[in-house]
């Protein structure tokens, strides 16, 4: 265990010194965006960059382990989910809020229904969810194996690792190219 949390750890650190998103991130998100014709202006990029890495600061979640989970459930899509799931990081109501209940993150006025349509809302709900996971079970596979509460859970949780890994050598290649 304490392997696993000194591996998080150092990634973390590298990542948060040396790896930051940026020109390369936006391309990414864009890329996954206009594969589904959605918007993709750059305000609305630069918005959904800077709702992950607010994301990150509050919560101590790697940026590039947060967008791996919402690569492998949406693409970033606001989307609805077999089991009502909702929005970009595919998070039910009941999880919103027993997140909020946990973390002293106010209940929105329309209600978390509001997680499909407010993507800022999502990621930070999704990222308290996944520190959460990562608190319980104090290593990353099993923090991702329990993200998703269907039936595949290992495949599901290599899907996200594998994910991870790829982003950070993009981020590690862009990183010595600027």
């Amino acid at each position: 265990m304490k392997k696993h949390f000194l591996i998080f750890l150092l990634l973390t650190i590298a990542i948060s010194t040396f790896a930051l998103p940026g020109k390369w991130f936006r391309d990414m998100i864009k890329y996954y965006r206009e594969a589904y014709n959605l918007p993709c202006d750059e305000e609305l990029i630069q918005n959904i960059e800077n709702a992950i890495l607010d994301a990150s600061k509050e919560t101590g979640i790697d940026p590039l382990l947060i967008t791996s989970v919402i690569i492998v459930e949406t693409e970033f899509r606001n989307v609805i989910g077999m089991h009502g799931e909702l929005g970009m990081m595919q998070i039910k109501p009941e999880t919103a809020e027993f997140v909020a209940n946990l973390y002293k993150i106010s209940t929105p006025q329309e209600g978390w229904n509001r997680i499909l349509w407010d993507f800022k809302l999502n990621i930070k709900i999704g990222s308290y969810y996944l520190k959460y996971l990562y608190d319980k079970f104090h290593n990353i596979t099993d923090a991702v194996k329990h993200y998703n509460g269907g039936t595949y859970k290992d495949q599901y949780a290599q899907k996200i690792l594998a994910k991870y890994k790829e982003m950070l050598k993009v981020a590690s290649i862009n990183e010595r190219n600027s």
